[in-house]
């Protein structure tokens, strides 16, 4: 698997970010780690967005991009599946280390801990509802 209608089809036609299904021609495949920053196009490095999405983030780093848009993190940890842990993590940790999330050590070790996105995606929910119990 590393064509992009192989990634599209692993993927459902739905965009990581916005989480809908779209038509092939309207996705493009994004990668997780670039690869000017050492990322490769490996099938764990790579994820559907559609073309409105990965426009609205263009060059940005994914933490930032996920900073300043808080459905489109909640959609990425939901939806990217098949994205290497390693990956996942280094993501999860730099929202910690952005305070996105609080940073408590238990956070960051329990994401450490963790092997899908799914569980990652469970644990940021339940910080985020934790945060507006808070307010």
């Amino acid at each position: 698997m590393g064509n992009r209608s192989d990634i599209f089809a692993r993927d459902g036609n739905r965009c990581v970010y916005c989480g809908l299904v779209h038509e092939p021609d309207d996705l493009s495949v994004d990668h997780v780690q670039p690869r000017m920053r050492g990322g490769d196009g490996s099938p764990g490095n790579l994820v559907t967005a559609c073309r409105g999405c990965n426009t609205r983030k263009g060059s940005t780093p994914l933490a930032a991009f996920l900073t300043a848009e808080p459905a489109a993190r909640r959609n990425f940890f939901a939806l990217a599946r098949y994205v290497w842990p390693r990956h996942l993590k280094a993501v999860a940790e730099e929202l910690a280390r952005r305070g996105v999330v609080t940073a408590p050590t238990e956070l960051v070790e329990g994401i450490r801990g963790l092997r899908s996105s799914e569980a990652i995606a469970n644990l940021l929910q339940q910080q985020d509802n934790s945060d507006s119990e808070g307010e």
